[in-house]
């Protein structure tokens, strides 16, 4: 198997970089391995969205496989559809600019596991697709059916004002509907789904900035923000701050008994949560763990949260009508004004996709202290912990750090940029 085409949410690329008929022969690939009758296909708002899932659409019916039109989209709507049938391909990139796109493929336990995605590989490069008479393709709609899903596992939020940013991206299909039959008083921007992001995908302050003036202006209880293909939430407070990622994080997890996070999250959670259990990052790790442990509740500090009440997926209506709630009962700022706050740093720096494998084998050997491999290299200290791991979506190498005080984290960033020069970056 050549290089891996699987990051950690499954696969992205600019559009260009595709090769020719490249989603046509992944639809094979997946018709092949699946053991599956129906595969439900959706797609988010980008331009290319269309054509590339017509192709997947193409590749999975050649294999005899009946496929299910669910259109556009959010990735936990389709999840919604692959929990009833199996198999689900998700055309999106998720969070990343618009000249990007990909692939996320489900079965009814959430999203494909490495070994699935390394079979699915496997299969696309062998080029040995089963063949199958072509059935007629079936439209359904999964919008209604998600929102019914998640408004059984949620109280009513009455009179709760939010400011909802959809980003131009799926999410604008589900939330605002949503949380209107929550009884939210529901203000919407961004929801235009022709493919022309109003601004960049990731949620962060930054990219929010005409947002949070907005719920300035506008004096909401609470705003939330959708990435393009709504599997992720980002809350903001009614003074149009964006609510750190981990704080929120913890919020969710507030006084729960068993909760699952990733390495890379705050320690923060910890005073708050009964019991947490850290696992890989990703979705596919962090949802593996929630059944394994019976947690209530997983979630990453990048805004992906998985409700086990709902299902399996990344669920960012779910998110937004779960925090509406809380605030609805005075729990959301309650909660946040509890969670306390250590200094921390997330860094990226630029390393190329051939060179992360060699950066990562070096990297023990520079190391004198304890370190735990769960997920890239982990150190542990009495005042903080530090963690350096290979992005998996992006040509990125991640440190991520956290210390009791501002010169506990100020150190532990320098020595993670230095292991890294040694190791080769």
């Amino acid at each position: 198997m050549t290089e891996r085409l699987f990051g950690t949410s499954g696969i992205r690329r600019k559009v260009t970089e595709f090769p020719p008929d490249f989603a046509k022969k992944l639809g094979q690939a997946v018709g092949t391995i699946t053991q599956d009758q129906e595969v439900a296909v959706g797609r988010d708002t980008r331009a290319s969205g269309p054509t590339l899932m017509k192709e997947a659409v193409e590749g999975l019916a050649s294999t005899g496989r009946i496929v299910v039109d669910c259109g556009m989209v959010p990735t936990p709507t389709l999840g919604v559809a692959a929990a009833r049938y199996g198999t689900a391909v998700m055309v999106t990139a998720s969070h990343n600019p618009g000249d990007y796109n990909g692939f996320k493929v489900f079965n009814h336990k959430g999203a494909f596991s490495p070994i699935e995605e390394d079979e699915v590989q496997r299969v696309l490069e062998d080029g040995r697709f089963k063949k199958g008479k072509v059935r007629p393709i079936r439209k359904e709609d999964f919008i209604e059916e998600h929102i019914q899903l998640i408004l059984k596992r949620v109280p009513k939020a009455d009179g709760v004002r939010v400011l909802l940013d959809c980003a131009g991206g799926a999410g604008s299909a589900v939330t605002p509907k949503l949380l209107e039959q929550m009884g939210c008083e529901v203000t919407v921007i961004n929801d235009n789904t022709d493919g022309k992001f109003p601004h960049p995908l990731e949620p962060t302050a930054e990219n929010l900035a005409q947002t949070s003036r907005k719920m300035i202006d506008g004096n909401y209880d609470v705003g939330f923000a959708h990435d393009g293909d709504a599997d992720r939430t980002a809350c903001l407070s009614s003074d149009g701050r964006l609510v750190e990622w981990d704080s929120f994080l913890a919020a969710l997890a507030y006084e729960m008994d068993v909760v699952v996070t990733t390495v890379d999250a705050s320690m923060r959670i910890e005073d708050v949560a009964k019991k947490v259990i850290r696992t890989k990052v990703g979705d596919v790790a962090v949802a593996d763990a929630i059944r394994k442990n019976g947690a209530q509740f997983g979630g990453e500090p990048s805004g992906s949260f998985i409700f086990p009440d709902i299902h399996y997926y990344p669920d960012g209506p779910a998110a937004a009508a779960k925090a509406a709630a809380m605030a609805a009962e005075g729990r959301l700022y309650d909660a946040l004004a509890r969670i306390r706050s250590y200094p921390m740093a997330r860094l990226k720096l630029p390393c190329v996709e051939a060179k992360k494998s060699k950066v990562m084998e070096k990297l023990p050997s520079v190391l004198s202290e304890k370190y735990s491999t769960v997920d890239g290299v982990r150190i542990e200290r009495a005042d903080g912990w530090v963690l350096v791991r290979p992005s998996g979506t992006e040509p990125f190498m991640r440190i991520t750090a956290e210390g009791r005080t501002q010169e506990a984290l100020d150190k532990m960033v320098y020595d993670a940029r230095g292991w890294l020069k040694k190791a080769g970056l």
